[in-house]
């Protein structure tokens, strides 16, 4: 043997066994998950990151992430329950939870792939739940069952293929450009019927209050003036009874009284009254001593 080849046949030997060890080790970290091929079909998968091994040239390793990935849908148009026409804008949060499920189940076997599967599925959901209910449904406080609704039914599907879904959320539902302003006009309209039926309810409401409270009154106020009427009956009749006790006990009191009160009540600085010296009416004016 030639020495002088002697040292290039040791370092290509170094060479190729470097080699060898590069291509029989691999890494996975902890952001990842793989799946050892061999010929194209499956013979490990490493989910715990570390130092891997595989037979060199004769398998492969494909990656997969392991985290939770999101994925922007394209608009979806569908038509509601009421016959409404909708563009909705969805956002999904998954994760590849089997790597062999996926690798199996979704081809090609990649984050493409499995874009496209999830937008078949909640295309379909969404086009599922949305068309049978009403537009009006969607603007209502059932959105978020509307919405676990989806997200339960794409879960279900989306398992047998290696996929976990961990959100799924409209993030924006609008109406086509070219039928926005015929749907807004029948919503304005529907919604102006439905403001006339809440005031002609709201006036009958508040005409049988007024009615009601009108009715109260009268019978507050009637039974008030039954009592009035009844304490007033009641001062009156002892007011007589104390007055008569006390005239009946001085008679000629009670009669001077009396005509100070005739004095009081026809006697003023317009009338004139024509009367003979007799008269009852004079009586203390004659009776009356001289200056």
């Amino acid at each position: 043997m030639n020495t002088s080849k002697l040292p290039i046949l040791i370092l290509a030997s170094l060479m190729f066994g470097l080699m060898l060890v590069s291509t029989s080790i691999f890494t996975v970290d902890q952001t990842s998950q793989a799946i050892v091929l061999q010929f194209g079909e499956w013979r490990r998968v490493h989910t715990k990151p570390g130092l891997k091994f595989k037979i060199p040239f004769i398998q492969d390793v494909t990656f997969y992430d392991k985290r939770v990935l999101d994925y922007d849908l394209p608009p979806i148009q569908i038509t509601t329950g009421d016959q409404k026409r909708l563009v909705v804008d969805t956002y999904t949060r998954y994760r590849i939870s089997d790597p062999l499920l996926f690798f199996r189940t979704i081809k090609p076997a990649s984050e493409t792939g499995a874009q496209m599967r999830l937008e078949a599925l909640i295309s379909s959901s969404v086009r599922n739940v949305l068309g049978k209910i009403p537009l009006r449904t969607m603007l209502s406080a059932e959105r978020s069952g509307i919405m676990h609704q989806i997200e339960q039914e794409v879960r279900s599907m989306a398992a047998p293929l290696g996929l976990e879904i961990i959100d799924v959320r409209i993030i924006r539902t609008e109406l086509p450009v070219e039928n926005r302003n015929a749907v807004f006009a029948r919503m304005n309209a529907e919604l102006g019927r439905f403001a006339m039926e809440n005031r002609a309810k709201g006036a009958e409401a508040a005409q049988g209050i007024r009615a009601d409270a009108d009715k109260e009154s009268v019978i507050i106020l009637a039974e008030a003036e039954q009592k009035a009427q009844i304490c007033r009956g009641q001062g009156d009749a002892e007011a007589i009874k104390l007055a008569a006790e006390a005239f009946g006990k001085d008679a000629s009191f009670y009669n001077f009284y009396r005509t100070m009160e005739t004095y009081k009540e026809a006697l003023d600085a317009d009338t004139t009254y024509v009367l003979s010296t007799d008269s009852d009416l004079l009586t203390y004016f004659r009776k009356a001593p001289n200056p």
